[in-house]
């Protein structure tokens, strides 16, 4: 096996960038993917908050706020506006191509990650293709969210850590352990590498002796300062009223659990995300690891594949995991390189140690199985991607509306919440999910207009469901408009009335809500 693993490799000695011709291709394939499926509007749901909370510097409530991805993109914005006058209702085009950007970045830093870990090009570059043809990475290569970014940013965190330990430069293990603090406030699941900090030089050799065991616990408390550092001082400095807002979104939290209950049953959907986020990868990971134990023992290889996994796993004890895969792309980092590494090795052997042959059937195998996976899975994925283009589109609806309405627009809540967080309006919204009135839908309509608010309701088929926990809405919407009259204002929306306005005689038909199918998603994972 030593000798399959030297066939493979090229000399350390050859730079990044003198080996180009590895990874420039796989980067360029990268950003190609990711502006042909670039989102319509900006993305998900996040990715319109993001917006909002970058326009006017303020970091998410979301658990560590996620203060560098949002501040990034404030000064981002800021020196867009002053140098061309970009507007805040274009701002989510800078902050989509910035993302776009790093892609091609993020598949680079992984190339370098894997070769730094194996020495060997051609298992750095079937590592980068597993990780750029992964159905959710190229999906989100096209959104302002934060899964690309805290991807670059973990994989240059790890690549500095892992070359400090091989090298034994103290700097280089402190900036690697700065730089993943630093990404947790990108996305906080990297804070899940935390791990890495103590396993890797203990798998390196590097904790057996005072200098080490003293660099390892500095390059842990940088760690924990980077990571919650910035958390810190916005909560007990309660900066703008943080705090306030911070346990707000812990009670929502606990709203969204009670819909989406955790339990081992969980663990279904999250190993079928996993399977479409890296399906060979997943498939080869048991006998990947054995081999890898059997051959080496706990290498970095296989340490830095259980993070990853462990990282993956620990997932199910949030109640997204259920409804989003794009969360699994966590692990990837971590179990990718071993994944590509006993491919390239099974390969090679089965060719008589032609290291050449072994990548050409690996690259043609990757590639194969995304054709497959991707040919399944973006014709459940596009119809929500498609949907995107209608947030961007719902701002003509929402100028017939007076600025100050009440908007109950179901599926495109978020619509509302954009384009008055850019000024295109003061509406207020009765929204999905965690803002959701739920047993108190007809009290809430009655206490805005006893205070004299209009209320409005978009009936279009399209924002309603009957699928999971968004048909309990559609379901309790329903039972709502029995008490209400109802005033048509336009093609699909109503003006919501007290029972005692004559006036009001448009009768809405709501029954159409309920005719609606189950989604592509929800329809798969029954």
């Amino acid at each position: 096996m030593a000798g399959t693993a030297a066939a493979q490799s090229v000399t350390r000695k050859e730079s990044f960038w003198q080996a180009w011709r590895w990874w420039l291709p796989v980067a360029a394939v990268a950003l190609l993917l990711a502006l042909f499926f670039v989102d319509p509007f900006a993305g998900d749901w996040d990715a319109l908050d993001y917006a909002i909370l970058a326009l006017r510097g303020e970091p998410s409530s979301m658990l560590f706020g996620r203060m560098l991805f949002i501040f990034q993109n404030h000064l981002a914005f800021r020196l867009a506006q002053r140098l061309f006058g970009l507007p805040p209702e274009q701002a989510y085009l800078l902050f989509k191509y910035l993302v776009v950007a790093q892609s091609p970045l993020a598949v680079a830093a992984c190339w370098a990650l894997v070769r730094e870990l194996t020495g060997a090009v051609r298992t750095a570059t079937v590592a980068a293709l597993l990780l750029m043809l992964s159905p959710f990475f190229i999906v989100y290569s096209g959104q302002a969210m934060t899964e690309i970014p805290s991807l670059l940013w973990l994989a240059v965190a790890l690549l500095l850590h892992v070359r400090g330990l091989r090298r034994n430069r103290a700097w280089l293990v402190l900036a690697g352990a700065a730089l993943l603090g630093l990404g947790t406030n990108v996305r906080e699941t990297a804070a899940l590498y935390g791990l890495w900090l103590v396993a890797g030089p203990l798998v390196y050799g590097r904790l057996w002796n005072q200098r080490d065991l003293l660099l390892t616990a500095a390059a842990c408390a940088l760690f924990f300062v980077c990571a919650l550092g910035p958390f810190g001082y916005y909560y007990f400095a309660d900066v703008g009223g943080y705090r306030a807002a911070w346990h707000g979104w812990v009670e929502s939290m606990r709203m969204e659990e009670a819909v989406h209950p955790v339990s081992f049953g969980n663990f279904v959907p999250l190993f079928f995300f996993f399977f479409v986020a890296a399906p060979l990868a997943l498939v080869a990971l048991p006998v990947a690891a054995y081999r890898e134990w059997r051959a080496r023992g706990f290498t970095p290889l296989l340490t830095l594949a259980g993070i990853g996994f462990v990282a993956n796993m620990s997932l199910i004890s949030h109640y997204s995991t259920v409804i989003n895969g794009r969360y699994l792309l966590t692990g990837l980092m971590g179990v990718v390189p071993l994944a590509a590494d006993f491919f390239m090795r099974y390969e090679t052997k089965r060719r008589g140690d032609n290291a050449r042959r072994g990548f050409v059937v690996c690259v043609a195998g990757v590639v194969c199985m995304a054709l497959v996976i991707g040919g399944i899975f973006y014709p459940f994925a596009w119809p929500t991607i498609e949907s995107h283009g209608l947030t961007k589109e719902y701002r003509a609806r929402l100028a017939l509306l007076p600025r100050d309405a009440v908007v109950i627009a179901g599926g495109q809540t978020v619509s509302v919440t954009f384009w008055r967080g850019v000024g295109a309006g003061e509406w207020e919204v009765i929204g999905t999910g965690g803002g959701w009135p739920y047993g108190r839908l007809a009290e809430v309509i009655d206490d805005y207009l006893r205070a004299g608010r209009r209320v409005f309701i978009d009936v279009d088929t399209r924002l309603w469901f009957t699928d999971s926990w968004r048909g309990k809405e559609t379901h309790e919407l329903i039972a709502a408009a029995a008490r209400f009259r109802f005033r048509r204002f336009s093609d699909t929306i109503y003006e919501i009335r007290p029972p005692t306005d004559a006036m009001a005689n448009d009768t809405p038909d709501f029954q159409r809500l309920l005719e609606r199918a189950p989604s592509n998603v929800q329809r798969l994972k029954m």
